[in-house]
């Protein structure tokens, strides 16, 4: 948003930052191209990890409770997310500078994400000595990004 208006950019894409490269990574994304954002740090990617590291398929909500009871492949998991989200956070923090920051879908749910080791975390990448920006939870759980879209609509 800019001026409380949307901003969708000269290419009407504004926002797509799930779909920006992560280095180090290789992993395939549904259109073809590989290491995105969205194949490390969105719930599936993190479903598909953990299926990978534990040989057991689970949900989300299953991982991060799983991860608090002290399950190593849950805790691995939810801490590469940690480290992966703040390193490309940190890159659209020390591009934009925004007011706050809304982490949204069922990863924006996982409490981890607004703590002071995932502040920490991005802190580690930020251009500046501080880090204040706030990081909020999506306010209609996971379903946001359909709300936004259905009043932009209207």
């Amino acid at each position: 948003m800019v001026d409380d208006k949307p901003f969708e950019g000269s290419h009407g894409i504004c926002g797509e930052w799930g779909h920006n490269p992560l280095c180090g990574e290789d992993t395939l994304c549904y259109y073809g191209r590989k290491g995105y954002i969205e194949t490390v740090c969105a719930g599936p990617a993190l479903e598909r990890y953990y299926e990978w590291v534990s040989a057991k398929k689970r949900r989300l909500p299953e991982i991060a409770g799983l991860a608090t009871a002290g399950d190593l492949g849950a805790v691995v998991v939810l801490e590469r997310l940690r480290v992966k989200l703040a390193k490309t956070l940190s890159s659209v923090i020390n591009i934009l500078d925004p007011d706050a920051i809304v982490i949204g879908g069922g990863v924006g749910n996982l409490d981890l994400l607004y703590t002071t080791e995932t502040r920490d975390a991005i802190l580690s990448h930020f251009f500046n000595d501080h880090f204040s920006t706030p990081l909020l939870k999506p306010a209609l759980v996971d379903s946001d990004g359909v709300f936004g879209a259905a009043l932009l609509s209207a």
